[in-house]
């Protein structure tokens, strides 16, 4: 099993093959630890890391990662999109296009709009007259959303 993760703002991507591995959150500050388990990957915050969380609840205890079901990991101004992947599932992120993001109605999860970056999602946003708290966002081409206003600080 592997950790692959997606930069959502900067579109840099990478793999983590070998366990226990750290990430640490924007300006070198305290992040998180990830370790192998039985159903997945864990992930353990810094007890001095600020700000994280796992598709937008707080994580202040180990949380876990399911295999092949993605995720976003928020540690400060980070957002990581993240999947434990297996070889069953190699390709999750494949259709992801940096910097493109889309916006959906949060019970139908039907596409409001898709901006060509994450600075123009507050334009969107007042052109459809709805506020973050109205919407589900994600990266384009990512599997997984999450509620705008955890993340509207962001942008």
């Amino acid at each position: 099993m592997k950790l692959e993760w997606i930069h959502c703002l900067n579109g840099r991507r990478g793999k983590i093959s070998a366990f226990p591995a750290e990430i640490l959150a924007e300006k070198n500050l305290p992040g998180v630890t990830f370790r192998l388990s039985e159903i997945g990957v864990k992930i353990y915050p810094d007890f001095r890391a600020r700000n994280v969380s796992l598709n937008g609840k707080p994580v202040l205890a180990p949380a876990t990662l399911e295999k092949d079901v993605p995720a976003f990991l928020r540690m400060g101004k980070i957002l990581l999109a993240v999947c434990a992947t297996t070889e069953e599932n190699p390709e999750w992120g494949q259709n992801y296009r940096f910097p493109l993001w889309t916006l959906f109605e949060p019970e139908t999860f039907e596409a409001i709009e898709t901006v060509r970056s994450p600075e123009e999602i507050p334009e969107a946003l007042k052109r459809a007259s709805l506020t973050p708290n109205d919407c589900l966002a994600a990266p384009y081409g990512l599997p997984v959303t999450l509620p705008l206003d955890c993340i509207f600080d962001l942008f």
